[in-house]
């Protein structure tokens, strides 16, 4: 019976042979986030701050880059006591508050730095920038379109818990300042943390 193997490209002139499950025979895939992260074009940061009254904020905020290769952005937010979260797109932000956020490969074996860059003049890149109560208040942050909100319950809730990643990536705009703010719901102590996921990809086109 004439049969047909299935190859692959891995590089422009190696080919291989499709891998299969040895006990089902079903073919061995990835998904393309996952593919992603294997070839170094996949990063992640996070910001923790702790809050003591009604309306403080914790925030990370970033420029993406003016190109083609898009931000696929995911993310989580967590609070230890009542608290809004949301993506807010095309932000004013003051510069010279804030901190430098650092941002990991998640291939930790790569050397590929992300092109997110920070909000400081001149801007830095495979930086963001985060925020506490103080800073944000001297940033100035001012808000224009609100991509996403949630409120989020106390005892850690995450408002993306339970979802895939096709309910909450965003492609985020090019050129565009971006930030993800927390704020407290009550006056009790509490803890944020927010933690950003992307990939970074250029569109092969229709």
């Amino acid at each position: 019976m004439p049969y047909a193997m299935m190859q692959g490209k891995t590089s422009d002139t190696t080919h291989q042979v499709a891998r299969i499950d040895s006990s089902t025979h079903g073919q061995i895939v990835i998904d393309y986030e996952h593919h992603e992260v294997h070839d170094g074009d996949a990063f992640t940061c996070n910001y923790s701050n702790d809050v003591t009254n009604i309306g403080e904020m914790t925030a990370i905020a970033f420029n993406t880059p003016n190109t083609t290769k898009y931000i696929h952005l995911t993310f989580s937010a967590e609070s230890t006591g009542g608290a809004t979260f949301a993506l807010y797109e095309s932000t004013s932000i003051d510069v010279g508050e804030g901190s430098a956020l650092t941002i990991y490969n998640r291939n930790r074996n790569s050397d590929t730095l992300s092109t997110i860059t920070s909000i400081t003049n001149p801007v830095v890149a495979n930086k963001a920038t985060s925020y506490n109560e103080t800073q944000a208040a001297g940033a100035n942050i001012t808000t224009s379109t609100r991509l996403l909100y949630h409120i989020i319950g106390s005892g850690g809730n995450q408002p993306t818990a339970g979802q895939t990643r096709s309910q909450t990536e965003f492609i985020l705009k090019k050129n565009t300042q971006y930030a993800v703010v927390m704020s407290s719901l009550t006056n009790d102590d509490a803890s944020h943390t927010i933690t950003l996921v992307w990939y970074e990809h250029t569109d092969k086109g229709a």
